[in-house]
């Protein structure tokens, strides 16, 4: 019987050929994920997972039996190899089968060059965008190719012949293994034969669209060659260049496509001083730099002062709701804020700014605002370290009013009482996503939906708790994803809270990873995070997924404490079955509100 099934298996793939769907008799197999035609970054092994419509059938995908649900879901984690990629599903059911092929791509990973002969990966090589620099900068280049030879590089018009040195073997890192997965290493084989040389650009070195050449030669003398992307230019020495930033909000990073750094409104200068394909560098100090794309970036005239000030006076103004301080300026200087919380207290840094700091004046009587303090840390960095007299930080707005600076801070909301903590406050509620669709469960279940569905149960327990909401979508459609904070900032909410369902990235084991987390991304939000997180391992016992700081445009709001939740996991049968569950559902939307609650408690007790 196997080997007829098999035949009949093979013969209907040929005739088929790739289909999503198979209907035979009343039997249905539907495959959720992965899509038709996706690419799936996975190395080794990845997920798959959808429904069958007959509760008694089994599923299994590449000869691996299915693990199978009392709702007729299905999830199983299969081997995969890089390229083009089948996943080959079966359904049976008593004498009714189903099959579905499944293609993807799947990625090559970083693989040793071959070692007997001489070979160049022209994949990996270093620069690959132009760049612009200046003396005293490092440039470090890079190339892959047969190990355990002797290689070094070239720029035209300034060095022949730089040494390079062969890098220890490299192990592949997944960040989706690092941070949803159980941080394992990589179990494809570490990367050999990865060169890296370095130059310091010398005062009088002059480039333009310079190239640069590796060579490879092996034990006998033979050799190759290979050029780099990414050209290489200096500076003109002698005249700073100075620009201004023209959007409303610029992130600038640590470097090309890295970490955020600051948040800079429209209007601040910067002393551009490199540059790395679409993004410029700017110095802040001598020993300080960030990164600004070159689409936020409009030069000033030749012979523009770089951007400074000196500071003679702040002061605070008391309004109902916050505490002003200003910093008067003379220029739009970059800036950045940090908070901590033990003690209580906000530090302004603010780059190009030397000290003549004679006068701060507080508006005496306020409650708010503590001693403020100033420190010169070095040669144009600023730091004025405000106290704050709360028990937990409620939020901040950092902007300029033409040249001065302005720091609003939030005070403590009036709290009625300790059984009615969220009287009168208001909650911008967002459920996650929409107008597209977000994770997808087995059944078929969308998180547009699902949070939806959750955000209404939410509002509505809020209100029973006299506290005042505002939801950021009530159907299908929703604001973009930066707009939603916007909304609630300008509406002065006093909480943010980001509803979703979760889903694993490629290549993560969903059987082992599960459960749930709580995201955050400033210090006044931590307690609002860990508070919801902790109500709700209470009250669902799902496994403790974790506390996440990341870097997340619905936590990255400052002027309200926000988090996102991941109650659940939509992507895993058992979970996406509770998800479905409006018990489940009122149990979780008590759990978050209640974390709100003991949140707001933090500033009474």
């Amino acid at each position: 019987m196997r080997k007829f099934l098999d035949a009949v298996l093979a013969l209907a793939f040929f005739e088929f050929g790739i289909v999503s769907t198979v209907l035979c008799q009343d039997l249905n197999l539907e495959v959720i994920y992965p899509r038709e035609g996706m690419t799936v970054t996975a190395a080794d092994s990845t997920f798959i997972f959808g429904n069958v419509s007959d509760r008694r059938a089994r599923v299994e995908v590449n000869g691996v039996q299915a693990q199978m649900y009392s709702n007729g879901t299905f999830l199983v984690v299969v081997p995969v190899t890089p390229g083009i990629f089948n996943f080959y599903c079966v359904a049976q059911a008593d004498t009714q089968l189903v099959q579905v092929r499944r293609e993807v791509y799947i990625p090559a990973y970083l693989t040793t060059s071959i070692r007997d002969s001489l070979v160049a990966d022209t994949s990996y090589v270093f620069p690959k965008d132009s760049l612009t620099l200046q003396p005293g900068d490092m440039l470090t280049v890079v190339f892959k190719g047969t190990p355990g030879c002797k290689a070094s590089f070239s720029i035209s018009g300034l060095a022949d012949g730089l040494p390079m040195s062969e890098m220890p073997p490299k192990k592949r890192f997944y960040w989706g293994e690092a941070v949803f997965g159980q941080g394992r290493p990589s179990r494809t084989p570490a990367v050999e034969g990865i060169y890296s040389g370095v130059y310091i650009l010398q005062p009088g070195d002059i480039l333009d669209n310079a190239t640069i050449t590796f060579t490879l030669r092996d034990s006998v003398g033979d050799s190759l060659q290979v050029v780099a992307p990414g050209r290489v230019s200096t500076f003109e020495n002698g005249v700073p260049r100075i620009a201004w930033l023209t959007q409303e909000t610029t992130v600038a990073r640590t470097a090309p496509g890295k970490g955020y750094q600051l948040f800079l409104p429209e209007g601040v200068r910067l002393w551009i001083t490199g540059a790395d394909g679409d993004f410029y560098r700017a110095r802040l100090v001598d020993d300080e730099s960030v990164w600004v794309p070159k689409a936020n970036v409009e030069f000033l005239s030749p012979g523009t002062m770089p951007p400074q000030s000196d500071v003679q006076v702040a002061r605070t103004e008391s309004f109902d709701e916050f505490t002003r301080l200003t910093i008067f300026l003379d220029d739009r200087l970059p800036f950045r804020i940090e908070q901590s919380t033990k003690p209580q207290r906000l530090h302004v840094i603010l780059y190009g700014v030397t000290a003549n700091t004679d006068w701060i004046r507080h508006d005496y009587g306020d409650p708010l605002v503590g001693e403020i303090r100033w420190t010169q840390e070095q040669e144009g960095r600023y730091r004025l370290s405000i106290d704050l007299n709360q028990k937990h930080q409620w939020g901040y707005r950092a902007y300029y009013q033409d040249t001065n600076f302005i720091l609003d801070v939030n005070k403590t909301p009036k709290i009625s009482s300790r059984s009615r903590p969220l009287r009168d406050l208001l909650v911008c509620v967002d459920p996650g996503h929409g107008p597209d669709l977000g994770a997808i469960g087995p059944t078929g279940k969308t998180e547009r939906d699902a949070t939806l569905e959750l955000a209404t149960m939410v509002a509505q327990k809020l209100l029973a708790r006299d506290a005042r909401v505002m939801l950021t979508r009530n159907d299908e459609l929703g604001l973009p994803l930066t707009a939603r904070p916007k909304l609630a900032d300008s509406s002065r909410a006093d909480l943010f809270v980001s509803l979703h369902y979760n889903a694993l990235p490629d290549g993560v084991d969903p059987n082992r990873n599960r459960g749930s987390s709580a995201y955050y991304f400033h210090p006044q939000s931590y307690k609002l995070a860990e508070a919801i997180l902790r109500r709700m391992l209470k009250r669902m016992k799902l496994p403790n997924f974790g506390l996440y700081y990341d870097n997340l445009a619905v936590c990255r709001v400052t002027s309200m404490p926000s988090a996102l939740i991941e109650p659940a996991f939509l992507m895993h049968p058992l979970e996406e079955m509770r998800i479905l569950d409006p018990e489940f559902r009122e149990e979780l939307a008590t759990a978050i509100v209640e974390g709100l609650e003991d949140f707001v408690k933090l500033s009474i007790d």
